[in-house]
């Protein structure tokens, strides 16, 4: 079984305990070895035969390999945590990164996070573990991130203890430009970036009264009968975007004027971003706005992709029910109900058909599993790879083979068209990501985003 990709410490009056697993459920793994780092007890450095650097923070240090960069969010607040990069990331991260969009996958990175005075233990939200301190202690929280192999972030978090009195909080890293990750792009075409298309901006249906006259009383009666008109039903598809991180909420509220439905990451070995401001009352928040939502769970990768987590082809099917059962646990924790949607974030490779079977054989048993569960199935992939060999597979009738109920197909063409009602997904189970990595500024709130067009299955908190 594989790990989440996070170990999460939390540090406060002389104890550490540091756990893995979920990120909705860490276990304790090392906690005889974590005090004793914290009584100074000799521990080998994270890079033995690499240069290294300490980190000081919060009232405690840390050694790490010298080449990772360190940033203050406390004086960087729009710095996007980003779990895809080697980073150091001190301090609470901001309401408004400005994250890249499209970001995929894990490596080691390490946050620490001062807890406010008197906490009882401060640990984002996004992990489960509970601290453990005082009441009074300010302590710290740790959350560290690796990609396959845990080892090196293991050995860096031995290194963790209180600094020596007087020691300096580690400065701030030179910014320079954002870069993007890398994003598999098979069959899609970016296009350039100047002429990204504005979407359709949806209004809100104003209601005008209308006056009937009741026939056969006395003129003198008041007879003006004032009746609302009925409220269209929203119009499909709906003006959608997804990105990495979730925005604050009054970014939220101003991108209304512009979109209905955005894409949020709820999980997955693979996310490449704190979750940022989500957590079920972020979500009951943006739904009263109006907002609907497309949950995202980005778990093991195609294995003729290079992410850091990929699908083990002999255990295809089992890796398959088993995310679903981890998106099922994050979608439980953030407040989504059953009969939601969960778009599984597959994304394009390029492969021979040792890859294609795999890829579907971990998708089908997704599919099977979540609905299992009670919720509605779906998969994120570029049109040429993870679409056309389910729909392929579908058509063809394949053995083993289980079609999601909705797709979201990555098509980077700037057409906004979901296609034709073709079988197997019509039209209102389909979505399309038609412009890849932008910036756009609604209300003077700038997010990195892909835009989207969404005729398909969405969260939007009404019954």
């Amino acid at each position: 079984m594989r790990t989440s990709g996070k170990i999460t410490a939390i540090i406060g009056s002389g104890l550490l305990l540091a756990g893995a697993g979920s990120v909705m459920d860490a276990s304790v793994v090392d906690p005889p070895a974590a005090v004793a780092a914290m009584e100074g007890s000799a521990r080998p450095g994270p890079a033995a035969s690499g240069a290294t650097r300490t980190v000081s923070y919060a009232g405690y240090e840390v050694t790490v390999p010298a080449d990772w960069p360190v940033y203050r969010l406390d004086t960087d607040p729009a710095r996007c945590v980003r779990y895809d990069i080697h980073a150091v990331y001190l301090g609470t991260p901001g309401t408004d990164q400005q994250c890249p969009a499209g970001l995929i996958g894990r490596t080691e990175t390490v946050s620490i996070i001062a807890a406010p005075a008197g906490a009882q233990g401060a640990i984002r939200g996004d992990a489960a573990a509970h601290a453990l301190t005082a009441a009074g202690t300010a302590g710290a929280s740790v959350v560290a991130t690796y990609g396959a192999d845990p080892a090196l972030i293991r050995q860096v978090l031995g290194t963790l203890r209180p600094a020596p009195a007087g020691t300096a909080v580690t400065g701030t890293q030179a910014t320079g430009a954002r870069a993007l990750g890398p994003r598999a792009a098979a069959g899609q075409a970016t296009g350039a970036r100047a002429s990204v298309p504005r979407p359709a901006v949806i209004q809100p249906a104003v209601t005008q009264p209308t006056t009937i006259q009741w026939h056969g009383l006395p003129s003198s009666w008041p007879t003006a009968i004032v009746e609302t008109a009925p409220v269209p039903p929203a119009r499909r598809p709906l003006p959608g975007f997804d990105a990495c991180t979730a925005p604050s909420l009054p970014t939220m509220k101003a991108w209304r004027q512009g979109y209905a439905v955005a894409g949020i990451y709820i999980g997955g070995v693979n996310a490449a971003c704190d979750l940022g401001n989500l957590s079920a009352a972020w979500i009951r928040s943006a739904a009263a706005m109006g907002w609907s939502m497309l949950p995202t769970y980005v778990g093991p990768q195609a294995p003729c992709t290079r992410y850091g987590n990929l699908i083990m082809p002999t255990r295809a099917a089992g890796e398959g029910s088993a995310a679903a059962d981890d998106a099922v646990r994050d979608a439980s924790t953030l407040g989504l109900p059953t009969g939601s949607p969960i778009y599984y974030d597959m994304e394009g490779y390029a492969g021979g058909p040792s890859c294609t079977a795999a890829v579907l054989a971990f998708l089908g048993a997704w599919t099977r599993q979540l609905t299992t569960r009670g919720y509605v199935s779906g998969v994120y992939s570029s049109r040429d790879s993870g679409i056309a060999d389910m729909q392929a597979a579908a058509v063809a009738r394949r053995a083993g083979v289980t079609p999601p109920q909705a797709v979201w197909t990555a098509l980077w063409d700037g057409q906004a068209t979901l296609g034709t009602g073709s079988p197997p997904w019509p039209l209102t189970e389909r979505n399309k990501q038609y412009v890849g990595p932008h910036d756009m500024t609604i209300g003077g709130f700038t997010l990195s985003i892909d835009t989207d067009l969404v005729g398909g299955p969405v969260f939007s908190g009404r019954a």
